[in-house]
């Protein structure tokens, strides 16, 4: 299955929208290789989620990151792979620690098998991304093991403070910068290191990974709030209800006239009901919104200047519209 598309995710410049295309079919296609194995229940586990769909948002990033160097290298479309299998792996535990009942409009594989296979089937493609990522060399293979062990470390951070409202905004920023943003970040980079881009270039393209990743999050965490299920595809406010109090929860609960009375419906475990309808109206309409929507802006804008330190083209252009288009899909930009 293609990846899907948002609208607004689309690559600006018709020729790179067209490479891109021609590049993420291959990806798709070494993918399917991937997690081809002896027929069992390990291959159907596997391709549980890959078949799926999804955005490939990481893989996009990586490959118009190789446009800094020689955007036909195929380590490339490896690396791709490698950090696309990554994520997948960590879709598979998050549904295990969030006991989510769906993911990508299908049943969670740990709801249709159980637990103990969504476990083993997400270890298996963090093994397999490894394994993968080893063929290009020891630096790349080095920078995702550090970026896997940095994705588990954000994941217990999250947990340990599930349904906790004494956590502070910056502990949470923490949290998203290794959940989300690590990987994220890697892409951008490993797009730049597989291309053989120049080496100045490396770390700039990290650091606009790291903002992207923040703004990524964040708009993910604002829409989660707002969005209606005809849009998002699940119900407002899932977040809330497994207990992860994100960006606008914590600033509602410091900063928020309703902070007193959101405290005492939080406190009293991740509302349900008539409590999460409440809870989500105290957040939408005390300012918090406005405010977290103030932090993406400023991830947003910092992911520009830094691309500013890059040489400009189409492949610099996509990355500003793909940067602002996180910004416009979650009202930070108008």
């Amino acid at each position: 299955m293609s990846r899907a598309v948002l609208p607004g995710l689309e690559v600006p410049d018709s020729v790179l929208e067209s490479e891109i295309r021609v590049r993420l079919a291959d990806v798709e296609k070494a993918l399917a290789e991937a997690v081809r194995m002896e027929p069992g229940m390990l291959e159907e586990t596997s391709k549980y989620l890959l078949d799926a769909g999804g955005k490939r948002f990481r893989p996009m990033l990586v490959l118009v990151c190789g446009y800094f160097g020689n955007p036909e290298d195929p380590r490339l479309v490896t690396a791709s792979v490698a950090l696309e299998l990554t994520h997948l792996a960590s879709l598979y535990h998050d549904d295990v620690i969030d006991e989510g009942d769906s993911r990508r409009g299908i049943t969670s594989a740990n709801a249709r098998w159980d637990n103990t296979v969504a476990i083993l089937t997400g270890d298996f493609l963090f093994a397999r991304a490894s394994e993968i990522m080893s063929e290009l060399g020891n630096e790349p293979t080095r920078l995702l093991a550090k970026t896997i062990a940095t994705l588990c470390d954000g994941q217990i951070r999250e947990v340990s403070l599930a349904g906790k409202t004494d956590q502070t905004v910056d502990f949470y920023m923490g949290t998203i910068k290794r959940k989300t943003s690590a990987l994220i970040a890697t892409a951008a980079r490993i797009g730049g290191l597989m291309s053989d881009a120049p080496v100045q270039y490396l770390d700039t393209l990290e650091g606009f990974g790291d903002e992207l990743g923040t703004a990524f999050q964040l708009s993910d965490d604002i829409m989660d709030l707002t969005v209606s299920s005809d849009v998002l595809g699940k119900e407002p406010g899932v977040d809330m209800k497994e207990g992860v109090y994100t960006l606008p929860v914590l600033d509602a609960l410091t900063l928020g006239e309703g902070a007193e009375e959101l405290s005492k419906l939080l406190s009293a475990g991740p509302p349900e009901g008539d409590d999460l309808v409440r809870a989500l109206e105290l957040v939408r309409n005390d300012g918090s919104l406005g405010r977290s929507r103030d932090v993406v802006a400023r991830s947003v804008d910092h992911a520009v200047e830094l691309l500013g330190q890059l040489p400009q083209g189409p492949a610099a252009s996509a990355l500003i519209h793909l940067s602002e288009f996180l910004a416009t899909r979650c009202g930070a930009r108008r």
